[in-house]
């Protein structure tokens, strides 16, 4: 029975990595396709790409957050099942709706609920510290992406520079996909270090899960963040797209899984600020916005009963 539940863990593993590539990813081109850099297919797949490097090379700091930092004692193989299958489903029904789910959110809210259901003490200190930067990322994207449009709409001619914020843009586009798979891949493969699985081992099963998920499921979320909360122009794509990047990096340095989805939707509007409320879709942020925060008290209800119904199936 263990042997069959670690397959179905790593397989969950694998599933959360597709979701996240799905899901986290796509928003890191959602700019670049506005900007009318590259075309939705063509960006899905180099986002995928993109980020399948940044989590074999930059991702071990998350994933040992999320492996080890949020609860004291390892991860079970059950346990791992558990979060893994809650925290997927929620992403890719995400997917399928068009509102991209913080997988973050989905993760975290997982890691508790089975904390709870497995008699785990959970360390709040650490729960503290990712959820107050969760609190301060939405409020410096806006802030940083509106100053930095605004200088730059100012400063930069939209007809002259046209082509080379294009390029600009789409190099941004790739170091920020990059940066999402970093700070992604943990929250795929993290639940996995119990197991004693090697760390670059789960690294590249993560990253390549997330490149099959942006490749071949990311053009619905490519296309909503493009063109359905703020529609933007180049020279926004770069304030939208650097502000982003700047927040996943802190996240990785400081080992904290962060919802991407938020960072670029959030630096999105800023920039779609610049032209006016006109330019953001108000309704579409408001949903979005109450959806994460029930997620992630779903996924601590849906991980808790799993886990009990897993033990007692088990057990």
């Amino acid at each position: 029975m263990i042997d069959f539940i670690t397959v179905f863990a790593i397989i969950a593993s694998i599933f959360m990595g597709i979701s996240i590539g799905a899901s986290a990813v796509p928003p890191a081109f959602g700019p670049v396709t506005s900007s009318g850099s590259i075309g939705i297919l063509k960006s899905a797949l180099l986002a995928g790409i993109a980020a399948c490097l940044g989590a074999i090379i930059q991702g071990g700091r998350v994933t040992a957050t999320v492996g080890s930092g949020m609860i004291f004692g390892e991860i079970q193989t059950l346990q791992a099942l558990s979060i893994l299958t809650v925290a997927s489903l929620l992403v890719i029904i995400s997917v399928l709706t068009k509102y991209p789910m913080p997988t973050a959110f989905t993760i975290v809210g997982s890691v508790i609920g089975s904390a709870f259901s497995f008699g785990h003490e959970i360390r709040w200190s650490t729960i503290q510290r990712i959820v107050g930067y969760w609190a301060v990322v939405p409020i410096l994207a806006v802030i940083s992406a509106y100053s930095i449009s605004s200088l730059l709409k100012k400063y930069v001619s939209k007809e002259e520079s046209k082509k080379p914020v294009q390029y600009l843009t789409l190099l941004m586009g790739l170091f920020v996909a990059f940066t999402a798979g970093a700070n992604s891949v943990g929250k795929a493969v993290g639940p996995l270090m119990g197991m004693s699985f090697q760390l670059r081992l789960l690294l590249a099963l993560g990253g390549v899960s997330i490149l099959v998920g942006a490749w071949i499921l990311s053009p619905k979320i490519i296309d909503a963040v493009s063109f359905e909360y703020s529609n933007i122009g180049p020279r926004r794509s770069v304030s939208a797209l650097g502000t982003s990047a700047i927040l996943a990096q802190i996240g990785v340095f400081l080992g904290v899984p962060i919802s991407f989805s938020q960072a670029i939707i959030a630096s999105t509007v800023g920039s779609g600020l610049v032209v006016g409320r006109s330019g953001v879709g108000k309704k579409k942020i408001a949903f979005t916005s109450a959806a994460w925060v029930s997620a992630i008290f779903v996924a601590i209800g849906l991980t808790y009963a799993l886990g009990n119904a897993l033990q007692y199936i088990v057990g």
